[in-house]
């Protein structure tokens, strides 16, 4: 009787806890999950009010001819979230890799923009609107993965120039390189001859 008592009352508190059932479990916790959707809507957002209400003339300003143009950074940060987006993708669609991740901590991730320019192919567009449609169908698409994801993301590496990332850090990365792509675009706002 004092058994059959015992093992029901660990079962109730297993249940109580949350424990029944989670005890290995390697999808996103739901930290991870929180930070990286809170992420990838903040500097989603502060990209778009970056460059929201600009006219051709401001998006094409350089203070000189060898800085970038806010619309050209603007490109620069489409194509380098793609190529981060691509390869995690890749990496989730082959087998857990036995590849050692060369970043093992997510805080280092953001000093890396400082660093490294991440190597990526230049996307074409005809306009900057054209550009802004292609990076939110791009960012729909990841924060729709996050959300729903049950997969072991910490387990699949992605080799990149940059480092081995597994595919948590490169959909971090993303977020990284939004607002630093951003503070550019802000500082050349603030440049003395930016035109009103």
């Amino acid at each position: 009787m004092f058994k059959r008592t015992k093992g029901y009352f660990l079962l109730t508190m297993l249940v109580l806890t949350g424990l029944a059932g989670r005890m290995h479990t390697n999808i996103l916790t739901t930290k991870e999950r929180h930070t990286l959707v809170t992420e990838l809507k903040s500097s989603k957002n502060d990209f778009l009010n970056s460059i929201e209400n600009l006219s051709a003339k401001q998006l094409n300003y350089k203070p000189s001819r060898n800085e970038l143009s806010i619309k050209q950074y603007a490109y620069k940060l489409i194509a380098v979230e793609n190529s981060l987006w691509m390869s995690a993708k890749a990496s989730l669609k082959s087998q857990s890799a036995s590849v050692k991740k060369t970043v093992l901590n997510d805080e280092a991730l953001y000093s890396l923009p400082q660093q490294k320019t991440i190597q990526c192919n230049e996307i074409k567009f005809t306009n900057i609107k054209e550009a802004l449609k292609f990076y939110k169908n791009d960012q729909s698409e990841m924060l729709k993965y996050v959300h729903t994801s049950t997969e072991n993301v910490r387990a699949h590496i992605s080799i990149t120039y940059e480092g081995n990332f597994d595919a948590y850090q490169l959909m971090l990365l993303n977020t990284v390189y939004t607002k630093y792509y951003t503070q550019q675009i802000e500082k050349l706002k603030a440049s003395p001859n930016f035109p009103k």
